[in-house]
């Protein structure tokens, strides 16, 4: 029994704006750095059909919001349970806008399964997938690799060096001028090994959330950090591709058609016709077709 996690965010709810706002945000395309994380490429709905084809033996797909104004009427189909932020969030965290914070209660998800996934809106699996790609023998299967930190690093490499540093105190472990990565694709986790985490650090933990990102957050990755320090993992990882909107409409186009398991498709320039992504992605997902040679 497994489940997947997925957050989304649909930016042209103007309650949502209007609570952004509020909380001391700024939404619009003069602050890139929000803007992109938090727009949406109306890929959402493709992406759960996906995870339903390619990966049929997933029980519940849970969609995270954060509140009822970003309900949308596909999320009423079987196999799809929404979640808002109240429902495991403490209440003293909301609104949050941060999804390293939302990560940091993912366990407390009602009837969440011990083995599940957790991945973005930007992942797409595109061939057939198996329970053994993600896990083996009770354990997660992860293959990180040692990235250096960049000369001038930013929000992102400051927080994985904070939340591995935290991890790596207990097994004697310190890094400087490296991060362990794991490709940004779909990750397995145990709610058991969250919990263990929240029993010995709850305080520590719970001190690291905020509304929005600061370098001071843990992200997702405590988990499998944790299992790869200690050892409690299997060394291997589905096929993965990665590819940003740095690249051309058509070079994403040509991923996507070539791609022989789990596409990430990341958002992650001040590209202001984004859409045009978004509509050249979504038919080249819906043209593409399972072949002889995805079949396993």
């Amino acid at each position: 029994m497994i489940d997947y996690v997925v957050p989304m965010v649909f930016n042209d709810d103007p309650l949502w704006q209007s609570d952004f706002a509020r909380a001391g945000g700024r939404y619009d395309e003069s602050n890139p750095y929000d803007f992109v994380r938090y727009r949406s490429w109306g890929l959402e709905h493709l992406l759960v059909r996906c995870v339903k084809k390619f990966m049929p033996w997933v029980r519940t797909i849970y969609v995270i919001l954060a509140r009822k104004s970003q309900w949308k009427e596909w999320m009423d189909e079987e196999g799809v349970r929404v979640v808002y932020h109240e429902d495991f969030i403490p209440k003293k965290h909301l609104p949050v806008f941060n999804s390293r914070a939302i990560e940091m209660f993912l366990k407390d998800i009602p009837n969440l399964s011990e083995q599940f996934l957790y991945g973005n809106d930007d992942m797409f699996p595109l061939a057939p997938m198996q329970e053994w790609d993600f896990f083996s023998g009770g354990l997660p299967c992860l293959q990180h690799t040692e990235h250096e930190i960049p000369e001038h690093p930013n929000n992102f490499h400051l927080a994985c060096l904070n939340g591995l540093n935290f991890i790596g105190r207990d097994f004697g472990v310190e890094f400087k001028g490296t991060i362990l990565k794991d490709g940004h694709c779909i990750t397995p986790m145990l709610k058991s090994t969250w919990e263990y985490l929240w029993d010995k650090y709850g305080e520590e933990i719970d001190r690291s959330v905020t509304a929005f990102r600061e370098p001071c957050n843990f992200n997702q990755w405590l988990c499998p950090w944790w299992h790869h320090l200690s050892g409690k993992y299997i060394d291997k990882a589905p096929a993965r591709v990665y590819v940003s909107i740095k690249k051309s409409v058509d070079e994403v186009v040509k991923v996507i058609k070539e791609a022989r398991g789990i596409v990430c498709i990341n958002d992650n320039e001040c590209e202001k016709d984004y859409m045009k992504y978004g509509r050249a992605v979504k038919k080249a997902i819906e043209n593409k077709k399972t072949s002889r040679s995805e079949e396993r």
